[in-house]
């Protein structure tokens, strides 16, 4: 698997150029409410969503505000599977 970062607007670009095909949400390790997005993408390669600042994990404070990065990615869902 090839690992390929994005910062939100990489993500944002490749999703409306179709170069993404799905995302999954991560708990960050030792946290309550911490969690981080990684991307897959069409060509089977994959990574973190990056804080454009650090261009380390964007770690986002509650489960809502992970879900609302992917919405303005552009991804659509009407209801998130736990398993």
């Amino acid at each position: 698997m090839i690992e390929c970062n994005r910062t939100m607007e990489q993500a944002k670009r490749d999703f409306a150029a179709g170069r993404l095909t799905g995302a999954m949400l991560i708990r960050v390790p030792m946290t309550t409410s911490d969690w981080t997005i990684r991307l897959s993408g069409a060509k089977g390669d994959a990574g973190m969503l990056l804080d454009v600042q650090t261009l380390e994990p964007y770690c986002f404070a509650s489960l809502d505000k992970a879900v609302k990065a992917l919405d303005q990615i552009g991804f659509s869902f009407s209801q998130l599977k736990v398993v």
